[in-house]
């Protein structure tokens, strides 16, 4: 039997390839794939952008499946049999050094990979990532089951959710009652919004921008108090309009200058600012008297190491539509398509996902 799998030769190339399926390894488990969502980060290993990218490289790693075959050894290790659908951990830690014994730094780990990333497909049994119709797992992997009612689409971002919940529950320790700013209505927005609200969050705001309509309109549909559109009103003015005294927590995921800037103007005195948003290595001017005279903590943070459970159990609540952020679905073959609208968000796009 084979797999179809599209491979980066080297950054910018990609190829669709087959590669015939080896015997499972002892430890090892092969999954058929069921959804793999394209994260931005695929965008930055694509092009080379990465300093953990290794090549020729499988990349995807928000993905969903269904077992096929466990191996002798990792049936002792997870409690999984074959058609059970799965949602899988993209971090491997390596279960020695100080992070990977950790509850929530384990992502920091320097010797274990990342599905997607740093595993290369040159070597048996090749498929280490979710661009291919099957993958498998390695000693390490931190396995979710899915629940039956969760959809594949949903379950494929877990790993997204769990960020939402690390920037609301862990970094961030939203209580009840507390008010909460989001920049970015984008996945990362999208889903911390939900664990806002399931938090108890009140009342909980998303800015946008123009472009970000469809998704601002999707943050109304997961409960959001209120959306602000910030290319046609003043963020902060309208934020402590709604807000009197500021936030005490902003989530900031646009990774912008602006956005930044903004959360720390509005956010409330001895408030706290979830700085997550990647800028590309931008440069953002930031007067830090500011932090010091409101009290201000400055959070920022990687990786959903710890919270996935947290994030499975958000999902299966049904309560929001997670599903509905892979709103843009492609064939395996449509992959540079994938990448190149994830990159440039046509109109009305959210998130794609490769559908098997």
């Amino acid at each position: 039997m084979n797999s179809k799998a599209m491979v980066v030769t080297a950054p910018g190339q990609m190829e669709l390839q087959e590669f015939e399926l080896q015997k499972t390894p002892a430890d090892h488990v092969l999954v058929k794939t069921t959804v793999t969502s394209v994260c931005s980060t695929d965008i930055k290993v694509f092009k080379g952008h990465t300093p953990v990218g290794r090549y020729p490289l499988i990349m995807g790693h928000e993905i969903a499946g269904k077992v096929v075959e466990v191996g002798s050894e990792a049936f002792n290790w997870y409690n999984i049999k074959a058609g059970d659908r799965i949602t899988v951990e993209p971090y491997i830690a390596c279960g020695h050094c100080r992070h990977s014994r950790s509850d929530h730094f384990y992502h920091h780990c320097t010797h274990g990979g990342i599905y997607g990333i740093s595993l290369p497909c040159d070597k048996a049994p090749y498929l280490f990532g979710g661009y291919s119709e099957y993958f498998y797992l390695v000693s390490g992997t931190i396995v979710h089951k899915q629940n039956k009612n969760i959809a594949d689409s949903a379950a494929s971002i877990s790993s997204v959710v769990a960020n939402g919940v690390r920037w609301v529950k862990t970094l961030g320790k939203v209580g009840f009652g507390e008010s909460v700013v989001i920049s970015g209505p984008g996945s990362q927005g999208l889903c911390s919004l939900a664990a806002a609200l399931h938090s108890g969050a009140n009342p909980v705001v998303v800015l946008g921008l123009d472009c970000d309509t469809d998704r601002l309109q999707l943050a109304k549909e997961f409960g959001a108090h209120d959306v602000i559109n910030v290319d046609q009103d003043d963020p902060v003015e309208t934020v402590m309009r709604l807000i009197p005294g500021g936030p005490e927590v902003v989530i900031e995921t646009s990774g912008t200058p602006e956005g930044i800037q903004a959360a720390v103007k509005m956010v409330r005195r001895a408030g706290r600012i979830i700085n997550i948003g990647l800028s590309g290595g931008i440069e953002t001017p930031i007067k830090f008297d500011e932090l010091v005279w409101k009290s201000v903590s400055l959070i920022s943070g990687l990786g959903q190491a710890g919270n996935v459970s947290d994030a499975m159990k958000l999902i299966d609540t049904g309560k929001y539509p997670f599903e509905k952020i892979n709103n843009r679905t492609y064939r395996l073959e449509e992959l540079s398509q994938a990448i190149k609208d994830s990159e440039e968000r046509p109109a009305g796009f959210i998130k794609g996902a490769v559908v098997f």
